[in-house]
C-alpha cells in the first residue's frame, strides 16, 4: 500500500483528497499546508508519494517544495492545480514532476495518476540503481547540452557532485583535451547530437577535472529518444583508462627489452660463428697440408686421425649451422624451400656421413623407401631435422647397439622414424626436452648442448608438420617426425 503525504491549504479539499485516498486504498501519512511543513513532514515521514498543490501560503510555493524534497529524497510529485499561467507550469516543468491533476479531483482520476507515477517511479529508481551501480562513468545530458543525470562514479572521476553539475553546459563540466596536440577537443556529445549515431573517442583523449587534473579516458556517446522518436539527448559512457595505459606502456618497456635482447642474442651468434669458423678453417687446412706434403703421414694411424680431424671439424661447423639455424627461427627468418628431393639418395648420402662419424659406436639400419621414391621437402631442414635426431640416438645409446633410421613416403607426406635401445628419458624430463639448453637428468657425462631436439621442433613446426616420442628407462626411444608435402606438389613414384 502507498503512503501519500497530502500537501493542500485548503481544509476540505485535504481532508476530501484524505477520504478518497484511502477509500481507494492509499494510506494517508500527513496533510501539510504549506511548503515548508510540507518538507518538513517528508523529511520525517519519507512518504511513497506527494500530492502537492501548486499555490500555497508562505513564502514557498508547491513547485519550490517539490523541488526541495526530490533533491533531499527523491520522492515523486503530483501537482495538484485548478488553473495556473504560462510561468508557473514552465516551471512547474523543470521539476520533472510525475504528474498533474486537476481540480476537482474525482476518483478514478486521482486513481489512475498515483499508479502510473509509482510505476514510472519505479522504472526510473531501477535504471537510476543499473545507472549507479554500472563501473563506468554515466552522463546524461538533454537536446541543449545540459547535464540531466551523472550517476557517482563520473561523480569521482570528473571531481563534480551531480548537485553542483545539474543543468550546466557539458562542456563546463567535461573538458577533454587531446594529448598529442594539448588542444581542445570536440566533445562526443555534440557529435552525437549533430551526427545523430554512436561516436567514440580515440584513446590518446584527457579528461580535466574540477580541480584541473588530466585523467586518461575511453569515451563513446548515443543519441536517446523519447516515445515519440525525437532526439531527446545523449548518453555518454567514459571509463578511466589509467591502469590500461600503464599495462601498455609496461608491456611495450617489456617488449623493447626483449627486442634487445633478440638483437644481442642474434649478434652473438653471428659473431661466435664468426670466431669458430677461422680456427675450425685453419685446422681443416692444416690437415690438407700435412696429407699433402708429410711423407710420414702415409702411415695408417695418421691417415685415420687426419680423417677424424677433417670429420670432427665439419661436424662442429654443423652445429655452428644448428645454432644459426636456431637464432633464424627465433627472429622469424626461417624460410621453408621445399625441392625435389630423392630420398634414397638422400639417406644413403647421411648416413654415410654418420658412420664415419660414429665409427665403429653404432650400427645404422635403414629400410629402403623403394627405387627412385621422390618428395617435395626443404633439403637442408630435413638434412637438420634427421641429423639431429639420430645424434641423440647415437649418444644415448651404448656401445655397438643399433639404431634404426626408417624413411616411408606417402601421397602427401614424409614419415621419419628413428629408434635406439638407449638409456631413455626419464618421466620427468619429457615434457621439457623441446626446450632449448635442456638435457636429460639422466645424461651423466654425455656431451650435448641441449639445442639439437629445440631445432628440430622449431624446423618441423615450420614444414607444418608434428614430432612425437616414446620413451622407457634402459630400453629406449623412438622419435617419430611427419612432414607434410606442399599442397601444390604429389610424391611421384618413379
Amino acid at each position: 500500500m502507498a503512503r501519500i503525504l497530502v500537501v493542500e491549504d485548503e481544509r476540505i479539499i485535504a481532508l476530501n483528497l484524505k477520504e478518497n485516498l484511502e477509500a481507494l486504498g492509499y494510506g494517508v501519512v500527513g496533510i501539510a499546508a504549506s511548503g515548508e511543513k510540507a518538507v518538513k513532514k517528508a523529511l520525517a515521514l519519507h512518504p511513497d508519494l506527494v500530492l502537492m498543490d501548486i499555490w500555497l501560503q508562505g513564502d514557498m510555493d508547491g513547485i519550490c517544495a517539490a523541488q526541495q524534497i526530490w533533491d533531499e529524497l527523491q520522492i515523486p510529485v503530483i501537482y495538484l492545480t485548478g488553473h495556473s499561467d504560462k510561468i508557473t507550469l514552465e516551471r512547474a516543468k523543470v521539476t520533472a514532476p510525475f504528474g498533474y491533476i486537476l481540480k476537482p479531483v474525482n476518483e478514478r482520476q486521482l486513481s489512475v495518476a498515483i499508479e502510473i507515477a509509482l510505476q514510472r517511479y519505479e522504472r526510473e529508481q531501477f535504471l537510476s540503481a543499473v545507472l549507479r551501480g554500472i563501473g563506468d562513468g554515466v552522463v546524461l545530458v538533454d537536446k541543449d547540452c545540459r547535464i540531466q543525470f551523472m550517476n557517482r562514479v563520473a561523480e569521482t572521476l570528473t571531481e563534480w557532485q551531480f548537485t553542483d553539475a545539474k543543468n550546466r553546459e557539458l562542456t563546463d563540466v567535461f573538458k577533454l583535451i587531446d594529448v598529442q596536440s594539448q588542444q581542445p577537443v570536440n566533445n562526443p556529445v555534440t557529435l552525437a547530437l549533430e551526427q545523430d549515431k554512436i561516436v567514440y573517442l580515440t584513446d590518446d583523449i584527457v579528461l580535466i577535472t574540477k580541480t584541473g587534473q588530466p585523467l586518461p579516458i575511453a569515451n563513446s556517446a548515443a543519441p536517446i529518444r523519447d516515445k515519440q522518436g525525437n532526439l531527446a539527448g545523449v548518453v555518454m559512457v567514459f571509463q578511466d583508462i589509467r591502469d590500461r595505459k600503464q599495462a601498455e606502456a609496461a608491456l611495450r618497456q617489456q617488449l623493447e627489452k626483449e627486442q634487445q635482447l633478440n638483437q644481442f642474442q642474434r649478434q652473438f651468434i653471428h659473431t661466435v660463428s664468426h670466431e669458430y669458423r677461422t680456427p675450425l678453417s685453419i685446422i681443416q687446412a692444416s690437415t690438407f697440408l700435412i696429407e699433402a706434403n708429410g711423407s710420414s703421414v702415409q702411415s695408417g694411424n695418421n691417415l685415420v686421425n687426419c680423417q677424424r680431424i677433417k670429420q670432427a671439424v665439419k661436424y662442429m661447423v654443423g652445429l655452428l649451422e644448428d645454432v644459426l639455424t636456431f637464432g633464424q627461427a627465433e627472429a622469424g627468418q626461417l624460410i621453408l624451400d621445399p625441392v625435389p628431393l630423392d630420398l634414397n639418395l638422400f639417406c644413403q648420402q647421411l648416413i654415410e656421413e654418420y658412420r664415419l662419424i660414429a665409427g665403429e659406436q653404432a650400427e645404422i639400419k635403414w629400410i629402403s623407401c623403394g627405387k627412385g621414391q621422390m618428395a617435395y621437402l626443404d633439403k637442408k631442414l630435413l638434412q637438420l631435422i634427421v641429423r639431429n635426431v639420430l645424434t641423440n640416438a647415437l649418444k644415448y645409446s651404448s656401445e655397438k647397439s643399433p639404431v634404426y633410421l626408417t624413411l616411408s613416403c606417402e601421397t602427401d607426406r614424409l614419415k621419419v622414424e628413428v629408434k635406439d635401445n638407449g638409456i631413455g628419458i626419464p618421466p620427468e624430463d619429457q615434457p621439457h626436452i623441446f626446450n632449448p639448453f635442456r638435457r636429460a637428468s639422466n645424461a651423466g657425462t654425455i656431451r650435448g648442448s641441449g639445442m639439437g631436439l629445440a631445432i628440430v621442433k622449431k624446423a618441423v613446426d615450420l614444414h607444418g608438420g608434428t614430432i612425437a616420442f616414446e620413451s622407457a628407462l634402459g630400453v629406449g626411444t623412438t622419435f617419430t617426425v611427419t612432414l607434410p608435402f606442399p599442397k601444390t606438389h604429389v610424391c611421384p613414384l618413379l
